[in-house]
Parts: structure tokens; C-alpha cells; sequence
């Protein structure tokens, strides 16, 4: 805490043994002249020439000598590190502004030491005037060193007005290294069924920690302690059907898609069950087009047979050509847009007007060349998330002497309604018994407790 300090420029000296005033303060206060009586005062005069007493030469200047057990270390003032760390110079115009801590720090070391020098506020302010070297007052105030150890002073301050030197001692203690145990390792295995890769295991939630493991068996190891997600690769093209492991299995429904959050904490083995998901079917509109729609003439006795050329789209499979009773189907196709085909002479057996028919499929397959489209199955993920599952047990208490009545059921004695008063479960239950026209005391049956109202 800081000691008041007054400014005060004109500063008007009388005889000392009288009462001066100190101009400048707005409340006018007289001070008696000794209380401001430094090594720094001039000689007052005055009658008899015998000139002013002073008061005994103190220190301006403080030095604090600091060691410690440690050869190094740094020194710190009000938590600024200081130049020269093993002293310390403090002056008594810095600590009339503010109190001094002092401790020391050490890499790998801690200290719950430090020491505290302050300026005693007396009550009388210090008197900062600029026709003086040093404030007036500064030097007749005590300066108290006070040793602190874990936030508890120790032993009594010590006043240090008078010395020039003193000695700070620390103790730094090494702290101690933490051992780290490393996590144990842990092997996983899996043992996936499917095609392509359509199991995906996300580690720890980090993206780049993402492996998706190839159908068939594959191991790997992880530190106890991994958190695995494991989900389909992509639940578009694959679902997870089932996921046993260490004696648990799971079982996904139609539509779903198994999603599985677990922590390692033991060595696994994995067994997946994937299967690819419907992709829908797409429409199928196969068309055909004559290149030449006239009549023509056939000779019935060439033996070469009549071509046709077609236009036709990319859904055309098949073309099935009906000659009277003659059913002819052509799967072997030219490429594009563009085919022919050739119907064989035998199928003109006389001479005489023919209706040909053109179909641009084929009869055999007609549902999967003409179809309308459908729609891809759409898959839903479950997820599951594996934790640690604590049995709870059901204590049921035995009635405490506290425990004295039962307050749900009040019942009707001498003098009104009253508590019952109950010394032991076997008596409240053989007075519900006579309550209720039961069995006799002499013939009370031990039957099973309903204490839903003992408490």
C-alpha cells in the first residue's frame, strides 16, 4: 500500500521550536516541525545559532542478497524478472509508491516462498516538495520485511529501516516427473462379406484417421482406449446387414444399415455381413424405324432372302420379325444407330401378298427389354453405441427408530387421529392383519412384505 505523499512547492521554515505552517495545503494543517526532521534538512537557524538536531543517518537504498539451494535461478520484483537476480536494489522513494514482493522461479523447480517489503504508513504523509533532494517524511518511516511460505507468513516482519544489506533466502524443490504409462496395444481383426469395399472405420472422429478394410480377413493394432465407428463406406451403394464381435451380435432390418460406436478397451475380431443396395432399374422404350417403309417385291425363286434397314435407339436389344406363322428373332445386332437384318427366303413358301411384322424386342424377354423404371432402395442407418452397462441392485432399507409411524396410513385411536406407532416390521404387519379381520397373533403366518408404504 502506497504512504500519502502532498506536493507542496513553497515550503515556509520558521524557528524549529516553534509550529510551522506548510503552505500549499488547502486545509491549512500545521505540522510540528520535528515530524519532518531528515538527513537532508538544512540547518533551520534561529536564535542561539545552535542549529537542528537530525535524527539518525538511515539508508536510501535497500540491497537484498538472494540465494537459494540452486545455483541458478531467476529473481523477480512484483513478478517483473530483474537484471541481476542474486541483488536486488530497492529505494525508499519506490517502496513509498508501492510494496516490493520478491521471489525466484527455476525451470523443472517450484517454491512457494517469497518474501514482502513495505513502507509503514504512520499516519503523517510524505511531503514531495522540489526545493528538496528527497520527499520530506521518507526517511523516519520503518520498512518491515515480512517472510511468507504457501501463502502464511512465518515468524514475526522484520524491520530493516536501518540496514543496508539483508540476506534472502529460497528453497526450490525439483518437481517430480510424472510417469506416463503407455497405453496398451490392442489387436482388431475383421472378417467382412460382400463386394468392393463397403465398410468404413472412422477413428477417434478424425476424417484423415478414416481405413476401410478389404473383404475377407484383415488385422490391424490400436491403443487401448480408440474409439471406432464402424458404418458402411457408402449406405447408397452398401448396407452392414450384421455385426458380431466377442460374443454380441447385431442385426439390422430391411432398409437399415448398421452403425456401431465403440471404445477398445480388449482385443476384437470383428465379423461384418454387408450386401449391396437395389440401384433401381431404369425405363427401357426400345424403338425402330424402317430406313425404306415401300412395298417390295421378292422372286420367290432367289434363294439370297429380303434385308431390311433400321433406325433404331440404344434400348433396342432384340427385333422379332412375324412372316405369316413364322416367328423370327434377331439378338445379333449391329452397333449404333443403324442395323440390318435379312429375312430368309425359306419363309416364302408361295407366291402371293405377305404382311410382315416388326417388333423392336424380343418375345422371350420382353419384361426386362420393355419395363418402366424403379426407383432405388432407400437405407436408413442405425446406430448403436456400445457403453459400459451398470447393474443396478434394489437395497431395500430396514425402518430406522427415527422411522416411528407410517404417514401414509394414519388410522384411529384414543383421542382422534394419531400416528401409528411401529417398534418392528413383524407388529405393523400383524396389525394390518387384525385390522382386516385376518388371522389371530396366535396364528400369524409369515407371508410375503408389501412395504411400499414403510419407509
Amino acid at each position: 500500500m502506497a504512504v500519502p505523499v502532498k506536493n507542496i512547492e513553497n515550503f515556509e521554515v520558521g524557528n524549529p521550536n516553534d509550529i510551522y505552517n506548510v503552505s500549499g495545503d488547502n486545509n491549512n494543517t500545521l505540522y510540528n516541525n520535528n515530524t519532518f526532521y531528515d538527513n537532508t534538512l538544512p540547518d533551520l537557524g534561529g536564535e542561539g545559532g545552535g542549529g537542528t538536531t537530525i535524527q539518525p543517518t538511515t539508508t536510501n537504498t535497500f540491497i537484498f542478497n538472494v540465494s537459494s539451494n540452486q545455483k541458478s535461478f531467476e529473481s523477480l520484483v512484483n513478478g517483473e524478472k530483474v537484471g541481476d537476480s542474486k541483488r536486488i536494489r530497492i529505494s525508499r522513494e519506490s517502496l513509498a509508491e508501492e510494496n516490493k514482493k520478491i521471489e525466484i522461479k527455476k525451470e523443472g523447480y517450484f517454491t512457494d516462498e517469497y518474501y514482502l517489503i513495505e513502507m509503514v504508513d504512520d499516519g503523517v504523509p510524505i511531503i514531495d516538495n522540489p526545493k528538496f533532494n528527497q520527499p520530506l517524511g521518507i526517511n523516519t518511516k520503518d520498512v518491515v520485511l515480512t517472510y511468507y511460505k504457501g501463502g502464511e507468513t512465518v515468524g514475526r516482519p522484520l524491520v530493516i529501516g536501518g540496514n543496508v544489506s539483508t540476506n534472502l533466502v529460497f528453497n526450490l524443490t525439483q518437481r517430480s516427473v510424472d510417469v506416463i504409462e503407455e497405453p496398451s496395444t490392442l489387436k482388431v481383426s475383421f472378417k467382412i462379406s460382400g463386394k468392393g469395399t463397403p465398410v468404413s472405420i472412422l477413428k477417434n472422429g478424425n476424417k484423415s484417421a478414416e481405413f476401410f478394410p478389404t473383404i475377407g480377413v484383415s488385422e490391424y493394432e490400436d491403443i487401448s482406449g480408440t474409439k471406432y465407428i464402424i458404418r458402411s463406406s457408402n449406405s447408397s451403394l452398401h448396407r452392414i446387414t450384421k455385426i458380431s464381435w466377442n460374443n454380441e451380435e447385431l442385426s439390422a432390418k430391411d432398409g437399415e444399415s448398421l452403425e456401431l460406436d465403440i471404445t477398445l478397451n480388449d482385443n476384437y475380431i470383428f465379423s461384418i455381413e454387408t450386401e449391396e443396395v437395389f440401384q433401381g432399374t431404369p425405363a427401357k422404350d426400345p424403338k425402330i424405324e424402317l430406313v425404306k417403309t415401300d412395298a417390295r417385291k421378292y422372286n420367290i425363286n432367289s434363294k439370297t432372302g429380303v434385308p431390311l434397314m433400321f433406325k433404331k435407339n440404344s434400348d433396342v436389344e432384340a427385333i422379332t420379325v412375324i412372316v405369316g406363322d413364322d416367328v423370327l428373332e434377331f439378338d445379333d445386332l449391329d452397333k449404333g444407330d443403324l442395323c440390318g437384318i435379312t429375312i430368309p427366303h425359306s419363309v416364302f413358301k408361295n407366291i402371293g401378298k405377305y404382311n410382315v411384322k416388326i417388333f423392336p424386342f424380343s418375345f422371350d424377354d420382353y419384361e426386362n427389354q420393355v419395363r418402366p423404371a424403379e426407383p432405388a432402395d432407400t437405407i436408413e442407418t442405425k446406430e448403436v453405441v456400445k457403453k459400459n452397462i451398470v447393474k443396478e441392485e434394489v437395497v431395500i432399507e430396514t425402518p430406522k427408530p427415527k422411522d416411528i409411524y407410517n404417514p401414509y396410513n394414519p388410522t384411529v385411536g384414543v383421542g382422534g387421529n394419531r400416528p401409528i406407532i411401529i417398534d418392528s416390521i413383524e407388529q405393523e404387519l400383524k396389525r394390518r392383519e387384525r385390522a382386516s379381520g385376518g388371522v389371530e397373533d396366535n396364528s400369524f403366518v409369515n407371508r410375503p412384505v408389501d412395504n411400499r408404504n414403510i419407509k
